[in-house]
């Protein structure tokens, strides 16, 4: 996502078995990784659907067995069947469904707004509670007897009858195994300890639940009740170690009292992997916390913030110490975490000796581990320099190439490892860095932005470091950088044009390579009442039958220019030329602005530093007006006016954009929003003119002057 929080720590490959605890993994957004609990109806399916596989020795496909038990399908193979154990299968599931209609009663969030009691689940009936009893009694089959006794306190339980369900449990329990379905009636029965408020019984047995099934951990952490200290500490002195454990993860994950948690756990275990759990939490929710994952350590102006980002003194002498021990389960996550803390509190060579200590204790051919620890010396690295001086980045240069060959996605949830932040806090960090040693070309090329490029001369040191790299990290920069020399050279053509030096123009095109060289699909010299903002002003653009690339277009230009300067066809000569400086606009038809560098579907959305180059066209309206005195005819004045309103008309556009396109973000905020040109002379001029057919055709076509010639008829 492209809201992930910032994380270098990736637990799916720090936590050993991650698969059975990945729920419980920090997520800053949801109580659960990634999601919230919803696995309700079908947390078990595929599980179960797998038991009866077996149990039915292949005469069922385990298509036909979840279409017939989870979705309640005929099934042929079922009905046409003699096998025992199917007929078995059969009528074990016709009384689970039965079962399952007061268990999975669906829900109406919105009933209560109409009947608050109309979507009240119904009790278990006592006859089906009576005939889940009666078949588990009566069955013989230890795998089927198993089933049938869950069913039974299933039922009970669904019909809120706690005595019942006590005795019952009490009955069958020394002879279920402990498997799934067991600690699935241990739920049941922490249930009915809740419901008369036994919070303690409650919560050892989700503790249970918690340590033995782990697609019920989300239920079990959801389910821990807590009142007091009092009650807790009765809690635990009623729990056996493993339960202990237990209730201190959920604890943790409740409250977030992870140093307690971790302490207590490593007192009792530690080489539980509750604790490898909850450090991951911890790390991964204090990086969430800091933000800025690369850098020296830095202060807000706000004291919360900065308090939030602080790490107690205790917990992090209570990882390194818990490190240093080396008695825990996975020493390597240990020295990993106490190395990733210390490097936050700025003591970057602490952090390499226990990173150092973490390479130790990483097993042979763990590429997963090596690369999470490869990357967290690099952070460490990065975050140790606070200024570009000798070759202190040039060092990192083969670091950093590893890095950005790396797949920013999976996004944070899916898995793998988490190079997305440091991809792009190194780059923005460097950036920074650069640009405090007045390398603002590079900072640009790390940390691409239009403010960047604006900057006087920067263009040009842009294509200096594209067209000659000096330095391996350089070099590293240049393969990184989506912008080649060319497109530059192209840009600094187009400024030429708009400044109408074509000569300058001409020349730095035929650099652009084939951007300069790729033909424009209409003719640029052709000009419109209307110009092509949709499809229904696009539909008279014609393909041109003459194709012009951008080099030949400027050639062909000059001609024209000269043209003019000889006296030569001035009206038509100047239209021309007019109309390809229009027709280069935003708001022509050549497109030739549309490059990587520059393109944009909508006017805002041009870069900053192109917007005035892009949006204006006073070179046009300086040809249009020169057409206007060489003019002989009202219908040759008309069309001159005209187009020249059309130029003064998107100069009042850029209006209200003009701070962003000077790349002022403050002066773009303070200028209105509501352009308003109607009252300029320019239609004022055209209407001397509505003797003539354009000016008929304008008012046509023309919405603005529609407006402006009834305004002015009143």
């Amino acid at each position: 996502m492209d809201f992930d929080p910032p994380s270098n720590f990736s637990p799916e490959l720090m936590m050993r078995d991650a698969a059975a605890y990945r729920p419980l993994f920090y997520d800053p957004n949801t109580t659960f990784y990634n999601g919230h609990d919803d696995q309700h109806p079908r947390r078990f399916n595929e599980e179960v659907t797998n038991d009866w596989y077996d149990f039915l020795d292949g005469k069922l496909t385990r298509e036909q067995i979840a279409a017939f038990m989870l979705e309640g399908k005929k099934v042929a193979a079922i009905a046409n069947s003699s096998s025992p154990k199917v007929k078995a299968f059969e009528r074990f599931v016709r009384l689970a469904h039965q079962v399952d209609n007061y268990a999975c009663t669906p829900i109406n969030p919105w009933s209560y707004y109409n009947n608050p009691q109309s979507d009240t689940p119904q009790k278990t009936s006592e006859e089906l509670v009576e005939e889940a009893i009666r078949d588990y009694r009566a069955e013989t089959n230890a795998f089927l007897k198993n089933r049938y006794a869950f069913q039974a306190l299933k039922a009970l339980f669904y019909a809120g009858n706690r005595d019942a369900f006590e005795r019952f449990f009490g009955e069958v329990e020394p002879n279920m195994p402990r498997n799934t379905l067991y600690y699935r009636a241990l739920g049941y029965r922490a249930g009915f300890y809740i419901e008369v408020k036994d919070f303690c019984n409650a919560n050892l047995l989700y503790a249970e639940v918690f340590n033995h099934v782990p697609a019920m951990r989300p239920v079990a952490a959801t389910s821990l009740t807590l009142q007091d200290e009092k009650q807790w500490e009765q809690c635990l002195r009623a729990a056996s170690p493993e339960q202990k454990t237990a209730l201190w993860a959920l604890l943790a994950f409740r409250t977030g009292d992870n140093d307690r948690a971790i302490r207590s756990i490593y007192q009792i275990r530690p080489k539980d992997p509750l604790l490898s759990l909850l450090v991951i939490r911890f790390i991964n929710e204090n990086e969430g916390r800091r933000w800025s994952l690369i850098g020296p350590p830095t202060k807000d102006a706000d004291p919360k913030a900065n308090h939030m980002k602080e790490i107690p003194r205790e917990t992090f002498d209570l990882i390194r110490r818990i490190a240093s021990e080396e008695k825990t389960e996975n020493p390597f996550l240990w020295y990993a975490a106490a190395g990733y803390i210390t490097s936050w509190s700025g003591d970057y060579d602490g952090a390499n000796s226990l990173y150092d200590k973490a390479a130790g204790q990483m097993k042979a051919g763990n590429k997963e581990a090596a690369d999470q620890l490869r990357l967290l010396r690099l952070v460490n690295a990065l975050s140790r320099i606070t200024e570009v001086k000798g070759d202190n980045v040039e060092r990192l240069t083969e670091e950093l190439r590893w890095l950005y060959k790396q797949n920013s996605y999976p996004g944070y949830g899916e898995g793998g490892m988490r190079y997305k932040t440091a991809i792009e806090q190194s780059a923005t960090y460097l950036s920074t860095l650069y640009a405090k040693a007045g390398r603002p070309e590079l900072a640009e090329m790390l940390d691409h932005s239009s403010e960047k490029i604006a900057q006087p001369g920067v263009v040009d040191k842009l294509i200096a470091v594209l067209e000659n790299p000096r330095t391996p990290m350089e070099k590293l920069i240049v393969d990184m950088y989506p912008y080649t020399a060319e497109e530059f050279y192209f840009y600094k053509a187009l400024q030429a044009l708009h400044a109408d030096q074509l000569i300058e123009a001409e020349a730095l095109m035929k650099k652009a390579g084939k951007q300069g060289m790729t033909e424009l699909y209409t003719n640029p010299f052709n000009d419109y009442i209307l110009d092509p903002l949709d499809a229904h002003t696009r539909k008279h653009i014609k393909e041109a039958k003459v194709k012009y690339t951008p080099i030949t277009l400027i050639q062909k230009m000059r001609e024209g220019e000269a043209k003019i300067a000889r006296g030569e066809e001035v009206y038509n000569n100047s239209l021309l030329v007019g109309n390809a400086f229009y027709n280069m606009s935003f708001y022509g038809t050549s497109d030739i602005w549309r490059v990587p560098l520059l393109n944009a579907s909508i006017f805002e959305l041009v870069p900053c530093y192109a917007q005035e180059m892009v949006m204006t066209s006073p070179a046009a309206k300086k040809y249009y007006r020169m057409a206007l005195k060489a003019a002989t005819t009202d219908e040759q004045r008309a069309k001159a006016v005209f187009l020249s309103i059309k130029c003064d008309r998107n100069d009042c556009y850029l209006g209200p954009i003009r701070g962003r396109a000077l790349c002022d973000d403050q002066r773009y905020m303070n200028q209105s929003n509501s352009p308003n040109w109607l009252d300029r002379d320019g239609f004022g001029e055209l209407m001397r003119y509505a003797n003539t057919q354009y000016y008929r055709d304008v008012i046509r076509e023309c919405g603005y002057f529609q407006l402006y010639v009834a305004k002015h008829k009143r």
